[in-house]
């Protein structure tokens, strides 16, 4: 099997902003574009794959381009085998561009949202690749409160108040279980790598109103039922720029006189995902082995880059290649081999481990 380029499906909520059209080449007829859900099998928005010569902005319509759902349906072994496990594709990752804030929202754990919604609940990660001046999101609480202060602050309009409120620069990575009340704020754009799921109880919505002249729907009472209440014990996974420093070459730790211009490093992992954060410079190849365990997911967040592979794992030299540009994203099959990405980038790669 070979590389595949995936168009991702567009979500036009009121708070979106025009990067993700502009600067991350997402093809969306509309103008404001809030979410490009670019790795998805979901009912609500679903990938699909583009043909080998399609632009690297496609304005064709969708009729034509196979669903990832239906090529996985006729390739079951380009999941890997890890994905065994799973009755259902684990992963949906998006990009986000928040020009207004995000609701006040939490999702529930898989347990809670199986038995009453009859889907899964959602473990998320947030990487964070741009941001405006003064820029901050909230995570859980800042003290430990009760359900009873909870629901007051809600009911009173004074919520954020209790959040933590925690300013965001470029490189940042967030990882937030499932129950941990958080909110997106404006000027912030970033790629979210989540469990399956579309499920959102919103808390509070600042009063806004959407297209139609209506308050978007809150779920008060089941946020109730499944929100952490206490004050975090720590703070999620969280590396910034200034730490992350060339922690790893393509050849693993080493120590060197002078530091690799390329590296990678590990954001993450849960039983539905594993991220890694890839930087490429343009004096070195990273060449990377896609085994029979998963399949792998590259999104390309910044740069101009190159990817490359051979025919059959058996051959010595890459004879194929895609020009990557930033907010391209691609599917690898599992088993297909050796890849090489060259360029000067930044890739976010995303995949399954035991």
């Amino acid at each position: 099997m070979e590389v595949y380029r995936l168009e991702a499906a567009c979500k036009d909520y009121l708070w979106g902003g025009e990067k993700l059209k502009s600067e991350y080449h997402i093809t969306y007829s509309g103008t404001a574009l809030a979410e490009a859900w670019m790795l998805s099998c979901h009912k609500d928005g679903e990938s699909r794959i583009l043909p080998a010569e399609a632009p690297s902005i496609d304005p064709s319509p969708a009729e034509g381009k196979e669903r990832l759902s239906l090529f996985l349906e006729r390739h079951p072994e380009a999941l890997g085998t890890i994905a065994g496990q799973f009755a259902f594709f684990p992963i949906l990752i998006k990009l986000i561009d928040a020009k207004l804030p995000l609701s006040v929202q939490v999702h529930p754990d898989d347990e809670y949202a199986l038995k009453y919604e009859g889907q899964l609940g959602k473990t998320e990660m947030w990487i964070i690749l741009e941001r405006e001046e003064g820029a901050f999101l909230y995570l859980g609480f800042k003290e430990d409160y009760s359900k009873e202060e909870i629901q007051k602050a809600i009911q009173e309009n004074y919520l954020t108040d209790l959040l933590k409120k925690i300013p965001v620069e470029k490189g940042d990575v967030f990882l937030i279980e499932a129950g941990t009340v958080h909110a997106i704020g404006a000027g912030i754009l970033l790629a979210e790598v989540q469990e399956n799921s579309n499920l959102t109880y919103r808390v509070y919505d600042y009063g806004r109103k959407d297209k139609y002249g209506k308050e978007r729907e809150l779920h008060i009472e089941k946020a109730l039922k499944v929100l952490h209440t206490g004050r975090l014990a720590k703070m999620p996974a969280r590396f910034t720029s200034e730490n992350i420093g060339n922690c790893a070459s393509s050849e693993g730790m080493k120590k060197q006189e002078k530091p690799r211009l390329s590296y990678i490093e590990r954001l993450g992992s849960c039983k539905y995902f594993t991220v890694e954060r890839l930087k490429t410079a343009s004096e070195e190849v990273y060449r990377r082995k896609v085994n029979e365990d998963s399949f792998l997911f590259a999104m390309l967040v910044d740069g101009k880059a190159e990817l490359s592979w051979q025919e059959s794992p058996e051959s010595q030299n890459p004879i194929h290649s895609i020009k990557a540009e930033k907010g391209n994203g691609f599917f690898i099959p599992a088993g297909r081999g050796e890849l090489f990405f060259s360029g000067e980038g930044e890739w976010i790669l995303s995949f399954l481990e035991l």
